[in-house]
C-alpha cells in the first residue's frame, strides 16, 4: 500500500534531446540543395509592373526560351523543334507534370510563341508566362 501513496518523480532529461535537435537541424541545413533558376542571357523579357514574383511556383517545370531570332532553349541550351516537340509531349505524358515556363524575347516571332503555348496545350501541361507586358494607357 506504501508503494501507490508514493509519488514517483519522471523528469525527462533535456540535455539529449537538445543534442539531437541541434544535430538534425546541422544535417537538414547541410543535406539540403539549393537550385538555382535557369536563366538564358540571350533573353531580353519585356518589362511590366504586375506579375508572379520569381519563384513562386514550386514543383518541377519545363523552362522553354524563345530567343530574338526565333530559335528555342530549353535548359539554357539551343534545341530544335522537332526535339522540343519530343520533349514536352513526354513530359506531358508522366504521371506528374510540370509546369511549363514560356520565356519569350520581347521580338521574338509571335508564331513561334504560340506553336509552344499549343504544343503545350496538346500535352495538357498548365503553363506559367515569365513576362509582363506593359499595357499602354488608353488614349481619351
Amino acid at each position: 500500500m506504501k508503494a501507490l501513496l508514493e509519488e514517483e518523480n519522471y523528469d525527462v532529461p533535456m540535455t539529449p534531446m537538445i543534442d539531437i535537435v541541434f544535430q538534425l537541424l546541422i544535417f537538414f541545413l547541410l543535406a539540403t540543395t539549393i537550385q538555382e533558376e535557369e536563366r538564358d542571357l540571350q533573353i531580353n523579357l519585356a518589362s511590366g509592373s504586375q506579375g508572379s514574383e520569381r519563384g513562386s511556383h514550386a514543383g518541377s517545370r519545363l523552362v522553354i526560351s524563345i530567343r530574338k531570332d526565333g530559335t528555342y532553349a530549353l535548359g539554357g541550351s539551343t534545341i530544335e523543334w522537332t526535339e522540343l516537340r519530343k520533349r514536352i509531349i513526354d513530359a506531358g505524358r508522366a504521371k506528374e507534370k510540370p509546369l511549363g515556363t514560356l520565356r519569350p524575347d520581347r521580338d521574338a516571332p509571335h508564331g513561334k510563341v504560340a506553336q509552344v503555348y499549343q504544343l503545350f496545350a496538346e500535352a495538357g501541361i498548365k503553363v506559367f508566362e515569365d513576362f509582363r507586358y506593359q499595357v499602354p494607357a488608353q488614349a481619351p
